[in-house]
């Protein structure tokens, strides 16, 4: 009898203690807080626990925990990725005299806490620039994304690090690449790569170092020579000002690996001006330009 008697205690306990709000899956991002809530009711006194799978969770610098009129919550702050799993709320009340006293709890599982991970991006890409020899080069980049962030500088295939007349400078979301006193054979394709645990991303900017002006006299040679880099097939035409320059006896024009070459042959005063190397694929175009001057030779008579 005494045993049928708390068998339908312990049931009328277990009926008394009901879920009144059926919670669901939580998701949020990881650096923000969260707050769950269950809403319970039942016979007081009224005990109320969260867990974290089976360990047991209390106010602290990471969890709020409170109940107050018939509401659960619990707070987590400063998310991480450790704070994925699944979060239990359990009530638990008592009834009966103290001789034989029964405890029993309903325990109502929060399903999994997804802490999103931000995959990195761009805020301000690093742009194409044309310079003259001796310059100073600044590439910039602004970025967001789920820290920690891994940056890295690539010209071509090439990592780049910091020595020399190479300076790269990175903070959490930000990264400047510097190149001081350029010269034509630093010209080409610069990659900045951002990397986390959600994925990566890359950006790229040409850098173009104009050849320095050529002072030639009549009849001398010329050749003009421009890097180029970028996706096949490119398509590399010349111009002289705004005037597309043909193949002929004195223009000798090439393209070989990724160095385009403009050769003059026995030049005159009207050859000065500016030469522009215009490359151009699928994706875009892009420009490098050198002048050229031709002065006449000076003959001096005899007087007699």
């Amino acid at each position: 009898e005494i045993r049928l008697h708390l068998e339908m205690l312990i049931a009328r306990i277990v009926f008394s203690l009901l879920c009144t709000e059926q919670t669901e899956n939580v998701d949020s991002i990881v650096s923000a807080s969260c707050r769950m809530d269950c809403k319970i009711s039942g016979s007081l006194p009224m005990s109320v626990s969260w867990f974290k799978h089976d360990d047991e969770l209390t106010t602290s610098a990471k969890y709020t925990v409170v109940f107050a009129e018939g509401s659960a919550s619990l707070e987590i702050k400063h998310l991480d990725t450790n704070d994925s799993g699944i979060y239990t709320c359990r009530a638990t009340n008592s009834a009966g005299s103290k001789e034989s006293s029964s405890y029993t709890s309903y325990s109502l599982p929060l399903f999994l806490l997804n802490a999103h991970l931000e995959p990195p991006s761009f805020v301000v890409e690093p742009e194409s620039q044309e310079v003259a020899p001796g310059s100073t080069v600044r590439l910039k980049s602004s970025l967001k994304g789920t820290p920690p962030l891994t940056i890295q500088w690539f010209k071509g295939a090439r990592e780049l690090e910091t020595g020399g007349a190479c300076y790269i400078m990175t903070e959490a979301l930000a990264s400047y690449l510097e190149l001081y006193a350029v010269k034509p054979s630093d010209s080409g394709e610069y990659t900045c790569k951002v990397s986390n645990v959600a994925g990566s991303v890359a950006c790229s900017a040409n850098l173009f170092v104009k050849e320095p002006s050529q002072l030639l006299k009549t009849g001398d040679y010329a050749q003009l020579d421009c890097q180029v880099t970028g996706t096949p097939q490119i398509k590399i035409t010349w111009f002289k000002g705004d005037r597309e320059i043909q193949e002929s006896a004195k223009y000798k024009m090439s393209f070989v690996g990724s160095k385009a070459t403009l050769k003059l042959i026995g030049v005159a005063i009207e050859d000065s001006g500016e030469y522009i190397c215009e490359a151009k694929n699928d994706a875009g175009k892009d420009i490098c330009s050198s002048v050229v001057t031709v002065q006449a030779i000076l003959v001096l008579q005899p007087c007699w």
